[in-house]
């Protein structure tokens, strides 16, 4: 991470170093002709090599103000007080607080960052953890993982945090007389009939497809939350799998560390006291890790172009450090390595 904060400084003071020189040294009218014979040569390639890199990038630097951030932005920026620049009062201003929010929340290298730092914990957490060796209970978080299969869909659908039914599956056959247990919830912002409602059902059906057969799953229904999920967990954990001493926990990266925690902590009085070992396997990695021969290029000029996509993945990062903060209020957590 300090090798890119590095470019990115670097860049920036070659890019105001020119910024001046040319500033200084070339005619505003050049400016204009130069942009105008760019964005022809663009326009053209465009049409010519459409799968060149350079058009790509260019399109998405010539078609953010047409996107509604975008557009916000050169709102934004429109009514900025440019004159308060050199007397330093912008600070106060907050139209410059509200354009730098925006600016580095919607920067795909912020959104990189910010996922980064949350899967290198979730790295070294699962790498600290014991392997897994026979059958174990497979706790599968799966609030949100699906679309259920109302038309105008063919059928159930996968969304972006769907990679756990897969990575759940996996583990399945890897370890034969295995179960898993599907933590979800209902569905409230669909009107159906009730066995549409539950996702745990549209989970075990997908499942099927994955190669585990429906006796080989268990049904935590009304596990909305990770706190719900675990109080359910423990429930099923009692009444089908008194002996157990370990589980394995499937979730998304971003999340792996927060439910971990408090896993650990519903279980902590489990069977003899002694509480259970919960090991963590997690997917849906944005980024690198561990990996000596491969690493995420840093890109000019798009992973600082604005985008809704890294917006949202900022966002994503930010509510789940906040609410973790609300895990540990509540007394949720345990600590853990």
């Amino acid at each position: 991470m300090d090798d890119l904060l590095t470019q990115v400084l670097l860049w920036l003071l070659i890019g105001y170093i020119a910024w001046y020189v040319l500033k200084e040294f070339i005619p505003q009218q050049v400016y204009t002709l130069l942009g105008f014979l760019m964005l022809a040569a663009l326009l053209v390639m465009a049409f010519i090599r459409p799968e060149q890199n350079i058009v790509s990038q260019a399109w998405s630097i010539l078609s953010l103000p047409f996107r509604p951030l975008g557009f916000a932005l050169l709102l934004l920026i429109s009514v900025f007080p440019f004159r308060d620049m050199k007397t330093g009062t912008f600070i106060r201003d907050k139209t410059f607080w509200a354009i730098l929010i925006l600016l580095l929340s919607s920067s795909p290298a912020t959104a990189y960052w910010f996922h980064q730092d949350a899967e290198q914990k979730v790295t070294a957490l699962t790498n600290s953890a014991p392997a897994v060796n026979g059958p174990r209970p497979i706790v599968l978080l799966g609030q949100n993982t699906t679309r259920p299969r109302i038309a105008p869909r063919p059928g159930i659908e996968l969304t972006e945090e769907g990679d756990r039914l897969r990575y759940a599956a996996r583990l399945y056959r890897e370890q034969p007389g295995s179960s898993i247990i599907v933590a979800a919830a209902r569905r409230p912002e669909i009107d159906a009939p009730k066995e549409r409602l539950e996702e745990a059902n549209d989970i075990r059906t997908l499942l099927a497809t994955f190669g585990v057969p429906p006796e080989g799953t268990r049904l935590a229904k009304g596990s909305r939350t990770i706190h719900d999920s675990a109080q359910a967990v423990n429930k099923i954990l009692k009444e089908q799998f008194p002996g157990t001493s370990e589980i394995v926990l499937v979730s998304s990266a971003l999340d792996m560390h927060r439910a971990v925690s408090t896993f650990t902590q519903e279980l902590e009085g489990f069977g003899n006291g002694a509480g259970i070992k919960v090991i963590p396997r997690a997917t849906n990695f944005l980024t690198i890790q561990g990996e000596e021969d491969a690493k995420r290029r840093f890109q000019l000029p798009r992973d600082l172009i604005p985008s809704e996509r890294a917006m949202y993945l900022t966002s994503l990062a930010i509510q789940e450090k906040l609410v973790s903060i609300y895990y540990f209020l509540r007394g949720w957590l345990s600590p853990i390595v």
